[in-house]
């Protein structure tokens, strides 16, 4: 092979290898590893009502994120694991866990592809919803009655056809996963099945209709076949503003019949952008539940307000949620109750490498088959500062708390976390 043969070969071959290794390099340029210790002072581990057991743990907390994600497509990893030492229950040491994921691809045809997955692995009697931020400040009802380790996974696609510019149909998919090494808890597993369709008439007006069934399955309790209709008229008021009404009926049928129960419930609401950063959206209905194969029924006013303000300073969001709630694929799957929370959560960021935060939450829970009352309540405070780049030091105090009617479910709970963070 001549020289004037050869050299065109070896230049492909060279920006081959040139464009992979500068791949490569992009790829490993968006990978953060770090290490992190965490060391906790709790006085209640157990959350009980008296004979407090406290104790120091220590967490070494190995971790990874990953982003590239892009208008059309990417992934956003962050995945971590913790070697969880305690000092005076030793037995009680474990490896915990937790991840989440998100990742899109969007194609020329205008079809999209969605996927969210969440892992959790914890022996934390509270347990924070899935698919929520720390921010969000928000915990499932379901509590353990002391430290056992459970796992949950969450594993949610979605494909979706875009036919409009604002219009598309497609199908959500939820596998959810939870397993706890309690005998005073079950396990679980939920699959769920949601096609929807989003369609606007014109710039003002739309409608937005789905179907959602579950399949409930427990190591315990009755197994549960689920279904849910909603139907919603949108109406955009201008730029900022949409008002909506919506109707929803779902269904719950249970292994044992005298569990079957339909909840109806109409409402109005409407969202509003303040700015690109700041939103609002409230809504109120009337909602009533009926077991049908009882003459119990239970109704009354529901209601959802939310608040979010997310700029590159200050990061505030309030929560409120009233009326009812179904608590399932938890602990302690609860089940249908009266219920009423508040939540919110600030993060301010005077300086690049500092920032303080506060947070409080409180519940009602009134439960409809005991005539227990439960009420709920946190408050907490952080700060932060990075006098490196690659270091983070943190500082968490929060105090939690059951007030019941029913003297086995209350607790106080203090604690206070320092972590030490080295990222790279």
């Amino acid at each position: 092979m001549t020289f004037s043969r050869t050299m065109p070969f070896v230049i492909v071959i060279l920006s081959i290898l040139t464009n992979q290794c500068l791949y490569a390099a992009d790829i490993l340029s968006q990978i953060h590893p770090r290490i992190g210790v965490k060391a906790e002072y709790n006085d209640n581990i157990n959350l009980t009502p008296d004979n407090e057991e406290d104790d120091f743990i220590t967490t070494i907390l190995p971790g990874i994120r990953f982003s590239n994600m892009d208008a059309q497509s990417g992934i956003d990893l962050d995945a971590s694991a913790g070697f969880v030492f305690y000092d005076e229950n030793s037995d009680l040491n474990y490896i915990s866990g937790s991840g989440t994921l998100s990742a899109k691809y969007m194609t020329s045809a205008h079809v999209n592809f969605y996927l969210k997955e969440s892992y959790i692995r914890s022996d934390n009697p509270r347990e924070e919803e899935y698919f929520t931020e720390t921010s969000d400040n928000k915990y499932v009802l379901s509590r353990t009655a002391q430290r056992s380790i459970y796992w949950r996974n969450v594993f949610a696609p979605t494909v979706e056809y875009q036919f409009g510019e604002e219009s598309s149909l497609g199908i959500n998919y939820r596998h959810n996963i939870y397993q706890i090494k309690s005998s005073s808890s079950e396990d679980s597993m939920e699959n769920f099945i949601n096609p929807f369709i989003n369609l606007w008439f014109d710039h003002r007006n739309g409608i937005y209709l789905d179907y959602a069934y579950t399949n409930g399955d427990f190591e315990a309790s009755p197994d549960l076949d689920g279904h849910k209709v909603t139907v919603r008229y949108l109406n955009r008021l201008s730029k900022k503003a949409t008002a909506f009404v919506e109707g929803i009926y779902s269904n719950r049928s249970f292994a044992v019949d005298l569990m079957d129960y339909d909840i109806y419930e109409p409402s109005v609401g409407l969202k509003y952008s303040f700015t690109p950063t700041l939103t609002i959206s409230a809504q109120i209905g009337y909602y009533w539940m009926e077991y049908d194969n009882q003459d119990t029924k239970f109704d009354g006013l529901t209601f959802k307000a939310d608040l979010a303000n997310k700029d590159a300073r200050t990061i505030y969001v309030l929560s409120l949620q009233g009326g009812y709630t179904e608590d399932y694929f938890t602990a302690e799957n609860l089940g249908f109750q009266k219920y009423y929370r508040a939540t919110g959560s600030i993060k301010h960021s005077p300086a690049k490498n500092f920032s303080l935060g506060f947070s409080g939450s409180i519940e009602r829970v009134e439960y409809i088959m005991t005539d227990q009352t439960d009420t709920i309540w946190g408050i907490g405070a952080s700060v932060s500062y990075q006098p490196l780049k690659w270091l983070t030091l943190s500082l968490e105090i929060s105090h939690h708390a059951d007030d019941s009617d029913t003297w086995i479910n209350e607790y106080d709970e203090n604690k206070g976390i320092l972590t030490l963070t080295a990222s790279y």
